[in-house]
């Protein structure tokens, strides 16, 4: 994620003049690195904490706020939105989410966000891992925090590209991760859950993604305001010429990396 904060968020938001963003998942803080150097009013991380103590990292900041849950409770219940509690009419300028990768998750915190107008008219939302592996595969960090009937079956075993089923040894993430079983099918994956928003909402969001680095996703509520497109179509214009110069970078990059010995 911390790529994307850089190249094309931190950017945005200087240009946009924001005032307030919103982290969902934020684990050791490395794109927070980034963000809080940043002009901004106010700055909220929402993470249950698990892999470092974000309260005491940033407690000499001021402008940060961190509420230590998992998303979906703070979502529900946590008066939020940056200028005032829910119903003000505030909202972030930005959020991003990169928190729990499966789709009943990712599902809810977009519901959540957009009946509590916690994103601004013309705000932005990002969300990390929306292409392979997890764009259409479930991750679960905390399995029993997901109703059952909204959880695939799932094992600690790596991930093959082109690959539907996970793979007996080896693979991508095959230790410390959940991975569902299969790929692909209806409420499985990141992608599958933007998707699914957007069909409940078709007239109220612009919507585009970026193929690299386990691909971003990047929502804009439309907004009355004319010519609140522009930084979205310029956004998706930048990278639509940087994205394959970042892939063919990548690519070079890993051909030369040393291979360890098998």
């Amino acid at each position: 994620m911390r790529t994307f904060v850089r190249h094309y968020i931190v950017p945005l938001a200087r240009a946009c003049r924001w005032k307030s963003i919103c982290e969902i998942g934020a684990r050791t803080g490395t794109s927070t690195n980034y963000l809080v150097k940043l002009p901004l009013e106010s700055h909220t991380i929402i993470d249950p904490c698990l892999d470092e103590d974000l309260q005491a990292k940033y407690a000499g900041n001021t402008r940060v706020h961190v509420v230590k849950k998992n998303s979906l409770d703070a979502l529900s219940f946590d008066a939020l939105a940056p200028g005032g509690g829910i119903g003000s009419g505030a909202g972030f300028d930005g959020i991003l989410i990169d928190g729990d990768h499966n789709w009943y998750t990712v599902f809810n915190e977009l519901r959540l966000i957009n009946e509590r107008a916690l994103v601004r008219p013309g705000g932005y939302i990002f969300l990390h891992d929306v292409d392979w592996p997890y764009g259409r595969r479930d991750l679960y960090y905390q399995p029993d925090t997901i109703p059952a009937e909204f959880r695939h079956p799932f094992a600690e075993k790596g991930i093959v590209r082109g690959q539907s089923s996970l793979a007996e040894v080896g693979g991508f993430n095959s230790r410390n991760y959940l991975n569902a079983l299969e790929e692909g099918g209806p409420k499985n994956g990141v992608l599958t859950a933007i998707e699914d928003f957007l069909a409940l909402h078709p007239n109220d969001y612009r919507f585009f993604m970026i193929r690299y680095q386990w691909g971003l996703g990047v929502l804009q509520l439309r907004s009355a305001r004319p010519f609140s497109g522009l930084s979205f179509r310029m956004l998706q214009a930048k990278a639509f010429l940087l994205s394959p110069v970042s892939r063919l970078a990548r690519s070079i990059k890993f051909a030369f990396k040393p291979q360890s010995a098998s």
